[in-house]
Formats: C-alpha cells, sequence, structure tokens
C-alpha cells in the first residue's frame, strides 16, 4: 500500500509538473506579481535590495534588515539581475546597498537558453525586461501567458516585503547529479561574466554598495563539486580587478564554520534558520560599514 501510494503520488507530481511547464500556473504568476507590487508599494522606503535567484530568494530575511526588500526570482540570471538593477535604481530613491547573491550556476547560465525560460515572460510583463535572445520563446505560448498575467491581482499585506515563507525544497535531489548540473554552467563559455561586471560598474558609478554573497552547499553537495577556489574562480579574479573599491564588499561564507546541514533546506538552499543566520550576518556587516564607516571589502567567516 505504501509503495502504491508513492507511485501515486510520483505520478501526481509529474503531472503537475508537465501542466506548469511554461511556468504560468496562477502560484508561479502570483508570485511574480507580489515581487513586483511589494517593491512598488515600498519603493520610498527601501535602501536595501537583494537580487539574483532563488539562492536570494530563500536566504535574505528583509523583516531582520530596516528598509529591505527581497528581490531574489527563481532562476533569473545575470544579465536579468543587471536590468532588474537598472529599474529599481530608477523608482527606489533612497537605494544605498544592493545584496548581490551568487551560486555555482551564474558564471554561465542563460536562462532564455534553458527550459525553464518561460519563466522570463512573467518576469519580462511584470518588469519590462527584454529577453536577452529572440527567437527562443514561442510566440503563441507567450501571449497565452501574457494574457493569464493580466488577470493577476491579489491583496498586498502592508508588510510584504518580498520573503514568503518556504513550502518546496528540492530534497530527493542526488547531490552528484545537483553537482553536475552547476559544473555544466559555471564551466560554459561564453560565460556571462560581463553583466557582473556591467552590475558592479554601474553600481559604483552610481557611488551604492553592492555585497556579493557566496552562500554555502550542503556537505554531499560539496564533496562533489571541486574547492572554492575553482568553482569561484572567475568571481574571485573579477573582484580582484576592483582593488580596495569602497563600494564593493564580498561576504564570503562557503566554507564557513557557522553553518552545518540543518542550516540547508536541500543541497544549495537554505531553510528558514540557515536563512536567519545568513541575514543577520550581511546585517551586522551593514550595520558596521555605515555606522563606523568601515571600508572593509572583504568578510570571510
Amino acid at each position: 500500500m505504501k509503495k502504491l501510494l508513492k507511485n501515486i503520488k510520483n505520478i501526481y507530481a509529474k503531472y503537475k509538473n508537465y501542466k506548469n511547464r511554461y511556468f504560468d500556473s496562477k502560484e508561479n504568476l502570483v508570485y511574480v506579481y507580489r515581487k513586483k507590487q511589494g517593491l512598488v508599494n515600498h519603493a520610498a522606503q527601501i535602501e536595501t535590495i537583494a537580487i539574483r535567484g532563488s539562492n536570494t530568494d530563500y536566504a535574505f530575511l528583509p523583516q531582520y534588515i530596516d528598509n529591505s526588500y527581497n528581490l531574489g526570482l527563481t532562476s533569473s540570471d545575470v544579465y536579468f539581475n543587471y536590468h532588474l538593477y537598472l529599474k529599481c535604481k530608477e523608482i527606489l530613491s533612497n537605494l544605498k546597498n544592493v545584496i548581490y547573491f551568487m551560486n555555482g550556476f551564474a558564471n554561465g547560465m542563460s536562462l532564455i537558453r534553458i527550459k525553464e525560460k518561460y519563466r522570463l515572460v512573467s518576469y519580462k510583463y511584470f518588469f519590462g525586461i527584454p529577453y536577452q535572445e529572440e527567437g527562443f520563446i514561442d510566440e503563441k505560448i507567450e501571449k497565452k501567458i501574457i494574457k493569464k498575467c493580466k488577470k493577476i491581482k491579489v491583496n498586498m499585506p502592508d508588510n510584504y516585503c518580498g520573503y514568503e515563507t518556504k513550502k518546496f525544497f528540492m530534497i530527493g535531489t542526488n547531490a552528484g547529479v545537483r553537482a553536475q548540473n552547476i559544473l555544466k554552467d559555471n564551466r560554459r563559455e561564453p560565460d556571462q561574466i560581463i553583466w557582473i561586471k556591467k552590475t558592479i560598474e554601474q553600481i559604483i558609478e552610481d557611488d551604492k554598495h553592492i555585497f556579493i554573497v557566496i552562500p554555502p552547499y550542503s556537505t554531499k553537495l560539496k564533496n562533489n563539486l571541486p574547492p572554492k577556489e575553482e568553482l569561484y574562480k572567475k568571481t574571485y579574479s573579477l573582484l580582484n580587478n576592483y582593488g580596495n573599491s569602497p563600494n564593493i564588499h564580498l561576504i564570503d561564507l562557503y566554507d564557513s564554520d557557522l553553518f552545518d546541514d540543518s542550516d540547508m533546506g536541500d543541497n544549495d538552499h537554505f531553510n528558514e534558520k540557515g536563512a536567519k543566520k545568513c541575514t543577520m550576518i550581511i546585517k551586522d556587516y551593514l550595520d558596521c560599514l555605515m555606522s563606523k564607516n568601515d571600508n572593509r571589502s572583504i568578510y570571510n567567516i
């Protein structure tokens, strides 16, 4: 009976994934709508935004940092987030800090070229960011998704700042398979580093601060990956180009003793316990930098 129930659950999960293969379920679209509308609602107060992909979405708890907002969007790449920053600085008149989570995928991942590409339709609709490349999105499917986007409208609680308690973790994902997927994008050529560089240089030009956070992985996942010096070689090399710029800060938590597997919801995403730890470390650094004018650029823990 247990085996039968397990098989039924697996079949249903596959059916749900197939039905939502264009990432156009109401749940998916409401997720993006809330991220955008919350940003607009709090625009006058926001001083700190956290951007990038699901690592950000799971790791940054804005309730612990005054006037902050979690704008992490699942699977969004570094191209998208460069343009997202440009959009944000237009509407956030008090923006001072950008929290930018890196992961092993970021070097080479281009969302428009992978199977999750249809996430970009709702991202484009709600945030007005063009596709990195044309010709990858079927126009008929795009129109159907946009039609659904236009119908989305939900009530927003006043205290919504981009984070919601996470209900989904990839707990069944094999660490070895996950590592292979990470390395495929990590080593992809041509890479996407130019968009990280553009983001950094735009933030310097705007005289704001960027805090690049490298989060930890589970023990099993790390055991299937090369050392961080190789995994994040391009990130470290890029940051070295800026010397001791007071606008750039690296918070390197990859090998931190402050985290263990009990902080992970799956191989590469924090649970809420780990997210709180991570957020409080960022908060400590922000407080130190802003209150004492501490211009440290590297923060290894």
